[in-house]
């Protein structure tokens, strides 16, 4: 309801901790393409970014299931420039990737 106050706490890591593959996805099928990503020397934000693509939470998809609650973010960064949509693959704000 709009009265519901939900306060999500953000840290690095968080990528890795929440995880809901898409439908079309099995948890199995998507260890597998994190362990390629992990063994393929690829920068975290772009991980992220595939990451994005693959689970239903990330990408500001949990700020949408919350709706119509009000939400508030804490957000402890270990991303270089601290961009809101990368940390932990940014469940609570809109993705800016454009791939």
């Amino acid at each position: 309801s709009p009265r519901t106050l939900v306060i999500c706490c953000i840290s690095g890591g968080g990528s890795a901790l929440f995880c809901l593959p898409n439908p079309s996805i099995s948890l199995q099928d998507l260890q597998t393409v994190n362990s390629i990503l992990l063994a393929s020397g690829m920068g975290i934000q772009d991980m992220n970014v595939i990451r994005k693509r693959l689970e239903q939470g990330k990408g500001g998809r949990l700020a949408a299931e919350c709706y119509p609650s009000q939400l508030v973010t804490l957000v402890l960064s270990d991303v270089l420039g601290d961009p809101l949509d990368l940390i932990a693959s940014g469940p609570t704000v809109p993705d800016s990737s454009s791939w």
